[in-house]
């Protein structure tokens, strides 16, 4: 596995061999930053289910100013550890060790925030639409934050029990799918179809 693109272009990243993860592909995290472009810059971002820390470690090769990792796997510490410490970027990485809920809950105690979050669970385990309502009722997600979720083709997100939350595309590649949703603090449409790209 690799960094795609920016300062780390082309570094090779450690990921264990195990059938207890299902790693985000080269394919699948070229479209998602070619979606997501320069927002990167600057952001304080998390990354939920990080596994090895790919979308992450991407995301701070493209400028991101740090990245809070979770992940429940004593494995993915390690390997996310051993990523960053290779790449030089263990003072721009915090690693969350537990369930992706209880993380939450520890970085609203703390006064976390994030602008930019990615959501990349296991495929078909109910997990997408926990995750969504819990950040949809958080505090961590700040205004104008941009929430991705990478989820299969046959969990189809439902952004209609969300209130904080709006649904902007989901894009399809191969099997797998990435919905957009941003937070927004106004209804205005002008400010809708700004963040989606589409002025």
């Amino acid at each position: 596995m690799r960094i795609i693109s920016g300062k780390f272009k082309s570094r090779l990243i450690d990921f264990p061999k195990t059938k207890l993860t299902r790693p985000m592909t080269d394919r699948t995290r070229e479209t998602l930053f070619n979606i997501v472009g320069s927002f990167v810059f600057g952001k304080h971002v998390l990354d939920l289910f990080a596994g090895s820390g790919s979308v992450g470690l991407e995301a701070l090769s493209r400028g991101a100013l740090d990245v809070t990792f979770v992940d429940r796997a004593p494995w993915a510490r390690k390997v996310i550890e051993k990523n960053l410490a290779s790449l030089g970027l263990t003072s721009q990485g915090l690693i969350v060790q537990a369930d992706v809920l209880s993380a939450i809950r520890k970085l609203e105690r703390k006064k976390a925030g994030f602008s930019l979050i990615f959501v990349d669970p296991p495929f078909e385990k109910g997990l997408v639409k926990k995750t969504l309502m819990k950040l949809d009722a958080s505090d961590i997600v700040q205004p104008f934050a941009q929430v991705i979720v990478g989820h299969s083709q046959h969990e189809a997100l439902d952004p209609s029990g969300l209130r904080n939350l709006t649904w902007v595309r989901t894009k399809r590649i191969g099997q797998a799918c990435l919905s957009f949703l941003f937070r927004l603090e106004s209804s205005d449409e002008k400010t809708k179809s700004y963040i989606s790209g589409e002025l």
